[in-house]
């Protein structure tokens, strides 16, 4: 109609700009003044999708340094001189990423693994974290173990968190999007050192849920070292039983997550699940020892108690087994451990094609917390997370706020993981290489 007609001048020129955002060569603003909006496909604009784009920002890795950390802990949970081994990645454009490589009585490997992989990084782009897992994994292809998945853990975590940063959004974005704003938890070892009774376990399991604990662990079929042939003592059976039969009447609606660390052989540890099976406990964590997919499966199929197993294994090749054979019900995937963010959400994707669910373990520092916050955050299979050890002073000043809840905690919303590791700590927990064990 007359007045709405569009001269072929100014259409050749509207497509003309179009075209020259979509080739990178300038760009496209629709609207007057300060008020006008970046086209999407403009070369110079500011949009995320724009800054996404491997040629708007090069990213490039400056500087790959290792750290090993002592951060203290609350007197509940003390672990006196438990050292972990961070990545700090600086990149050209003054962006900073760290990562939690953490794999405790390893930290002299694991440190220098970081630094042999440094030399390959310097001049890499930060973009490109599955091209950078692949190389160092195919690199270390002689030599994979706790020590090179730890390595790779450290500097892929440090990667999502730049990434993170470059894009101005909080990791759980990057990876889907939040399924939840809360982060369910269950404590660890807040019994204290308190006498092994019904009694006793009773009343600070009362106390625990008056102060707003919903689950907890600890172990409670205690040994006295290494058994003879890992066999349960019929001592330790009675006496982990009562203790059990405690927390549950201290708790009528508690999560109970039982911790065997490791210690018992198929016949004791199936015993032991026979005997839980009354108290309707949350998980069973690692009732043998690792790496006997087919062992593990006996115990699973004789109970109807959830076991939980995991912390051991690093990577999807080493879970496949466990996986197949339906060898427990909860998967406790370590992202310190297992190779960083992006391959625990391989590992956790492979995991619910069997309708497992997934328990972090969590005993790591505020750094690999964060990771696991944004991944459960992100996880439709996720169940529930590990408390482990921390100290609210130091998490307060990593994450620059902490809420110190016995139940749930919030995921971080600041860009990338959410931390920041000033220079006043990493001087004042800072231990040097020939310290650390």
């Amino acid at each position: 109609m007359p007045g709405n007609t569009v001269s072929g001048f100014e259409r050749r020129s509207f497509l003309g700009k179009v075209a020259a955002g979509i080739l990178g060569t300038g760009a496209v603003t629709i609207g007057p003044g300060v008020s006008a909006v970046s086209a999407w496909t403009g070369a110079q604009t500011n949009s995320a999708l724009n800054q996404a784009r491997p040629d708007s920002s090069p990213l490039k890795i400056k500087r790959v340094t290792p750290y090993i950390m002592q951060l203290h802990r609350d007197s509940l949970t003390e672990q006196r001189n438990t050292h972990y081994v961070l990545c700090r990645i600086d990149t050209e454009e003054g962006i900073t990423g760290w990562g939690d490589g953490s794999s405790f009585g390893n930290v002299a490997p694991i440190y220098t693994e970081i630094e042999r992989a440094a030399q390959y990084l310097v001049g890499q782009s930060a973009w490109d974290i599955e091209s950078i897992w692949q190389s160092i994994w195919q690199r270390r292809g002689s030599s994979h173990g706790a020590s090179v998945q730890s390595c790779i853990a450290a500097i892929d975590c440090a990667l999502w968190d730049i990434v993170g940063q470059k894009l101005n959004v909080p990791v759980y974005r990057l990876l889907g999007g939040k399924l939840r704003d809360k982060v369910k938890i269950y404590t660890s070892y807040r019994w204290g050192n308190i006498e092994p009774t019904r009694e006793a376990y009773a009343r600070r399991t009362r106390e625990l849920v008056a102060e707003g604990a919903l689950a907890g662990k600890w172990r409670p079929f205690r040994t006295s070292g290494q058994e003879p042939g890992l066999q349960v003592s019929q001592r330790t059976l009675r006496e982990g039983v009562e203790v059990v039969r405690g927390v549950r009447e201290g708790g009528p609606d508690f999560d109970i997550c039982v911790e065997a660390g490791a210690a018992f052989n198929v016949p004791s540890a199936i015993t032991i699940a026979k005997l839980l099976e009354p108290f309707n406990v949350l998980f069973y964590e690692e009732s043998i020892q690792g790496g006997n997919a087919l062992a593990l499966r006996e115990v699973q199929r004789s109970t109807s108690v959830a076991l939980a197993a995991g912390e051991r294994i690093k990577s999807r090749l080493e879970l496949r087994e466990f996986v197949e054979l339906d060898a427990f019900r909860i998967v406790q995937l370590d992202a310190a451990r297992c190779g960083g963010i992006t391959e625990f959400r391989k590992m956790a994707a492979m995991a619910e094609s069997h309708f497992m669910t997934v328990a972090p373990h969590n005993p790591n520092s505020p750094v690999c917390t964060a990771a696991h916050l944004h991944l459960s955050a992100a996880m439709s299979n996720f169940l529930i997370l590990e408390e482990g050890a921390r100290n609210p002073k130091i998490y307060r000043e990593l994450f620059g706020s902490w809420e110190d809840s016995p139940a749930y905690w919030t995921v971080p919303e600041k860009p990338g993981l959410g931390v920041t590791l000033s220079e006043a700590v990493i001087r004042d927990y800072g231990i040097p290489f020939d310290k650390s064990h």
